[in-house]
């Protein structure tokens, strides 16, 4: 059985690894902007034909955080939002990130930039776990619903399901 102080512990271990997890985001975002910049390293594409696709993809990633933003900005954040691109998928802001992070790798085309993608996308989804975690104590058996109706990062089976569901009445 887990005792008040307990679990205020393990909510501060749990806080310092998403802090941790976030400063790595927001570093490796930083080193690749410094690799693809040309500013460590000479990284420029190679193969034209894979910056195209990373411009694709940076805006496709874009795309759902800005999305997120809209839909928080108007529902808010103190309540469980199921709104807008949320009633979609569950994480389009982690999701759209690491889509972003991919699209480094077509603009460098090197070995470092996909390494450093690599470790922002991992950071990303340990991320989502971490929020599924927090998310399901915060709103309970609303949040466990809410799981089985709308998927964490699948955008195709959200779309899906978004149509399929009734309309409410």
């Amino acid at each position: 059985m887990i005792n008040k102080r307990s679990a205020g512990a393990i909510r501060v271990k749990s806080e310092t690894k998403d802090n941790i997890l976030m400063s790595t985001v927001a570093f490796v975002f930083f080193v690749n902007f410094l690799l693809l910049s040309n500013v460590i390293l000479d990284t420029n594409p190679v193969m034209e034909e894979l910056a195209i696709l990373g411009w694709m993809l940076l805006f496709l990633g874009a795309s759902p955080v800005t999305l997120s933003i809209l839909s928080l900005r108007t529902h808010g954040t103190t309540s469980l939002n199921r709104n807008g691109i949320y009633a979609i998928v569950r994480h389009p802001m982690y999701v759209g990130g690491m889509v972003m992070f991919l699209s480094h790798i077509c603009f460098g085309q090197h070995w470092a930039v996909t390494l450093s993608t690599v470790v922002g996308v991992c950071s990303c989804y340990l991320l989502i776990r971490s929020e599924e975690r927090r998310l399901a104590d915060t709103f309970g058996g609303d949040y466990s619903r809410y799981m089985r109706e709308v998927p964490g990062v699948n955008f195709a089976s959200g779309a899906i399901r978004f149509l399929r569901r009734p309309p409410d009445r």
